[in-house]
């Protein structure tokens, strides 16, 4: 993945959406971790949520999309901690 960052307008918003989107799902992880309850949380849902971001991911390597691969890295790893979490807590 390139790590060339351009600086037009919609570049720099894209890179701020990929930190905003990939943080996204980590209140759930908090409330997860510190209540030890999953109730109400769907497995499928986090499970769709972690192929999609995987996918993501390697379509952004493959096209150098700094932004993307870090809003995926992200949410693979968020959506990994709360499907442990369902099937572990």
């Amino acid at each position: 993945m390139s790590l060339e960052v351009h600086h037009h307008f919609i570049d720099r918003l894209a890179f701020v959406n990929g930190i905003i989107s990939g943080i996204a799902l980590y209140p759930q992880v908090w409330a997860v971790l510190t209540t030890d309850s999953v109730a109400g949380i769907s497995l499928s849902t986090f499970i769709l949520i972690f192929l999609n971001s995987l996918v993501w991911l390697a379509y952004a390597i493959h096209r150098g999309l700094l932004s993307l691969g870090i809003a995926s890295i992200f949410n693979l790893i968020a959506s990994g901690i709360l499907i442990c979490a369902i099937l572990f807590i």
